[in-house]
């Protein structure tokens, strides 16, 4: 029997699930709604139900939270970005904290910190990733009013649509600067003899745009395209000549049908392959496929604590170390830093910072972390998994280490809950807790947790 079909109703929003989506209940059932900030009302449509829950899409606001502000963004809603701006940074940090709380498992015998970060609430992004794209994201005031959807279009994808756009003038998390690039790439796109990228018949020539900008005040600009047709190279000269205060503009060629901003790099357009920034006292050069945090004064706020909480030693493994830039912020605390990293590109970008600094008592190793980190030994570990946490491999051999500390660095809480139980499982034990919140209007934090024997 199909189940009855449920019409729109109005939903109070009572806290934030994981991803910053608000919960609410109807008819004893658990409702998780996107862009929905606790204590408001809002009126929505179902969409689904997943392990039980049933999922829902905003269609307008009944009734504003006590405490609400306004959005910054015209296009709030629609974007796939910022579901959070409704709500006071401290409001967003206190209800962000309390999901971390609930996905790391029980606190009574650890010390948990106040929620960090910086006052900087928007326009602290470092890095953008920006899609070409032919078909516009059209709200249902867009579709009244008789809007195209078709169009040469650049921006982000909105939320839950691979193949629509919407195109923020400018994002308020970036530069005035940065916004200045994308209207230049925009408007040279309407009259470009190439098409932008269609997702779905896997056509057109423009396919992403990724940009930087450092403290330096450097900013670096990557196109990423399908192959080159006859009279490409011209254009994307043409276009590299129009930026001003530009440090690098460089050309990647993606023949894969995958929409990700990855390729070959075909050249460089202007200036040089890569930019400067500066984290603490550490000076970092950046190319355009670097890993590094995208928000640069929050990231110093993190190694702090990772400081703090690692404390000093012989011998630090920093694994899944990226660029080195943890392991860099405390090398004059350990006599020796070892690095693992499964990014060729990245431990060769981890030499580089090393040397840029002269820091001598570095040593990087490129391969999996799984097959690697059992070979060695510490005094003290930092972990920086990807949002998934360890391979279980890792995650086992953790587990019976010989270490004195052990650091996890995690950029989603309930990994660091499901890792924690093999850990303690092997002896292990959490004392400390601290969470990060490096992207203010979304619902991503970063938590930081110290584990002793």
């Amino acid at each position: 029997m199909a189940r009855k079909r449920i019409p729109p109703f109005d939903l109070r929003i009572d806290r934030l699930a994981d991803g910053g989506v608000g919960v609410g209940e109807f008819e004893d059932r658990e409702v998780h709604v996107r862009g929905a900030p606790p204590g408001a009302v809002v009126h929505v449509r179902p969409a689904g139900r997943r392990k039980g829950i049933l999922r829902a899409v905003r269609m307008g606001l009944v009734e504003a939270a006590a405490n609400a502000v306004e959005p910054a963004c015209d296009l709030f809603g629609l974007c796939g970005g910022c579901t959070l701006q409704e709500m006071p940074l401290e409001a967003q940090r206190d209800a962000k904290e309390a999901v971390a709380h609930s996905q790391v498992g029980p606190l009574e015998s650890v010390v948990v910190h106040p929620i960090a970060g910086t006052n900087q609430a928007y326009a602290y992004r470092n890095k953008f990733e920006l899609s070409f794209g032919t078909k516009r994201y059209l709200s249902d005031a867009d579709m009244a009013a008789g809007a195209p959807m078709a169009g040469r279009l650049l921006g982000f994808h909105a939320a839950g649509r691979f193949d629509r756009i919407v195109e923020p003038s400018p994002c308020a998390l970036g530069s005035e600067a940065l916004g200045k690039i994308v209207d230049t790439v925009r408007a040279f796109l309407q009259t470009s003899a190439f098409a932008p990228w269609d997702v779905r018949a896997h056509t057109g020539f423009w396919r992403h745009l990724v940009l930087r900008e450092t403290r330096f005040g450097e900013r670096l600009v990557a196109f990423y395209t399908a192959q080159p047709e006859a009279g490409a190279a011209e254009e994307l000269s043409a276009l590299a000549a129009m930026f001003e205060d530009v440090h690098s503009v460089q050309w990647f060629v993606n023949p894969r049908t995958g929409d990700a901003a990855v390729g070959e790099l075909q050249g460089v357009l202007r200036g040089r392959d890569w930019v400067e920034e500066r984290l603490g006292a550490r000076q970092y050069q950046l190319s355009a496929t670097a890993f590094f945090q995208t928000n640069t004064a929050a990231a110093e706020v993190l190694y702090d604590i990772i400081r703090q909480a690692a404390g000093g030693g012989h011998r630090l493994m920093d694994l899944y170390c990226g660029v080195g830039s943890i392991g860099l912020h405390l090398a004059e605390d350990f006599d020796e830093i070892v690095g693992v990293e499964l990014n060729e590109a990245a431990v060769l970008d981890a030499r580089k910072n090393a040397q840029l600094n002269q820091v001598k008592n570095t040593r990087y190793i490129a391969g999996p972390v799984r097959e690697i980190a059992g070979d060695l030994n510490a005094d003290v570990i930092v972990v920086d998994p990807p949002r998934a946490g360890l391979h279980p491999k890792v995650a086992d051999w953790l587990a019976g280490v010989d270490c004195d500390r052990l650091v996890y660095v995690a950029c989603k809480a309930s990994s660091l809950g499901r890792d924690r139980l093999i850990l303690e499982a092997g002896g292990w034990r959490m004392t400390e807790l601290w969470t990060v919140d490096l992207f203010p209007q979304t619902g991503h934090i970063e938590a930081v947790a110290l584990f002793v024997r």
